[in-house]
């Protein structure tokens, strides 16, 4: 599988890959070849009908969908589920972009400025002065 491209193999491939040459290595040597090439059938096999059954159930949750917006189930791929209205590409715009400009046409009224809070500066404590050192001995 070496390619001149360097793939990681996803994670677990290691393990699978032992797990089935480790089952090869206890057949008898002259069937190793045709059970391997089976085994690799079989295991496409059961990938493609994997497959099949994922894009099959994933059709039919879309068709249920489709039922209950009211589009028929048999609706083209490129045609939208709902039938909406867009706007042309140049009147199209970002969420924020609609936001900043739906912000910008309303007029606001004027900031006041805060009222002021008035407070009366608490009168200061006269500091007494510091105590005389006396000798108590």
């Amino acid at each position: 599988m070496a390619s001149s491209k360097d793939v990681r193999a996803p994670r677990g491939t290691k393990n699978v890959t032992r797990a089935f040459f480790e089952a090869i290595e206890g057949m008898p040597a002259t069937q190793q070849e045709a059970i391997a090439t089976a085994a690799l059938a079989g295991i496409r096999d059961e990938l493609k009908s994997r497959r099949l059954k994922t894009r099959e159930a994933a059709a039919r949750a879309k068709a249920k969908v489709k039922a209950r917006v009211g589009v028929k189930a048999t609706a083209k791929k490129n045609e939208p589920a709902a039938r909406v209205a867009k706007a042309p590409a140049a009147k199209r715009r970002t969420a924020a972009a609609g936001r900043k400009q739906a912000a910008a046409a309303t007029p606001r009224p004027p900031r006041k400025a805060p009222a002021k809070v008035v407070t009366r500066k608490q009168p200061r404590k006269p500091v007494s002065p510091p105590a005389p050192e006396t000798d108590s001995e």
